[in-house]
């Protein structure tokens, strides 16, 4: 965990929008540096994935999941821009996605280098799936692992069976990226095509999720 939070506070300097070019590359070696010490690091139980399967599995589910109809308890309003997400996790009490939810950030960073936009991935939903226990007043551990969390979210009812395990299948991709399986530039953007579902997902329950009245931000000068 600590190692985590060490990742999330460089991606955040390396991905947040505005950032000038010049401090990513200012951080990006001590990144590159702490990565290593994760990538070495055996797999749990010496157990090896098929990444590129894994990859494809995803996107199926991804496939599934966008096509799955919203459920029943989920109330018509307003839908929040993506340029509000952070704010509106503030305004609840949740942690800002490193991202702002934007999957273009790790497609940017893709290009450069696909093992760190997936380590950033990984990181990414690990603060939404915390978000989601917090929303839905589900008790959960700081030490509990991704997978563990996204199983209990899944007990609760507060994420779909497809919605688990996809989440499940890109948080194996991303812990083996981090770990130095080499991932193409293709296979990274394949991955963040799935997760962008789940995220799209995730920016609906912000506004749907809560009954504070939320309003979106009205522009000057603009009516409605």
């Amino acid at each position: 965990m600590e190692i985590a939070k060490l990742v999330l506070e460089y991606l955040r300097v390396l991905i947040w929008p505005g950032v000038a070019i010049g401090v990513s590359l200012i951080f990006r070696k001590p990144l590159i540096a702490l990565l290593e010490r994760v990538r070495h690091a055996e797999l749990p139980g010496g157990v090896a994935i098929d990444l590129a399967e894994q990859i494809k599995d995803a996107k199926v589910l991804s496939t599934k999941v966008q096509e799955t109809p919203p459920p029943p308890e989920r109330r018509t309003g307003p839908a929040i821009p993506l340029t509000e997400a952070n704010s509106r996790m503030i305004q609840l009490g949740l942690r800002p996605s490193p991202s702002g939810l934007d999957m273009s950030y790790y497609r940017n960073l893709a290009n450069q280098d696909p093992n760190l936009a997936l380590a950033g991935l990984r990181i990414e939903i690990d603060v939404l799936a915390r978000n989601l226990a917090k929303g839905f007043k589900v008790p959960v551990a700081e030490r509990d692992s991704g997978v563990r969390l996204l199983r209990t979210l899944h007990s609760v009812g507060a994420i779909t069976a497809d919605q688990m395990e996809l989440a499940t299948k890109l948080l194996q991709v991303c812990n083996a990226a981090i770990r130095g399986t080499p991932v193409s530039q293709e296979a990274a953007m394949s991955v963040l095509d799935s997760a962008e579902v789940l995220a799209d997902q995730y920016l609906s329950w912000l506004s749907w999720g809560f009954e504070d009245g939320w309003q979106p931000t009205r522009v000057p000068g603009t009516t409605g």
